[in-house]
């Protein structure tokens, strides 16, 4: 089964944004996650971007 491991992209933020969210639940502490969809773009992918993230995707 291969990957590809990638930069992500300005499409894959609500992607980015339900895995900090699942991650959070599963730690019982979603009722912390504060970022929005918007917070996400700005953070990664915004004029000076405070954050970077790569995207492992199973190919086929």
């Amino acid at each position: 089964m291969p990957v590809t491991v990638r930069p992500a992209a300005p499409e894959d933020a609500a992607l980015i944004l339900s895995f900090i969210r699942d991650l959070a639940e599963y730690e019982k502490l979603l009722h912390e996650v504060e970022a929005t969809q918007a917070h996400i773009e700005a953070a990664l992918f915004g004029d000076a971007p405070k954050a970077f993230c790569d995207i492992a995707q199973i190919d086929g």
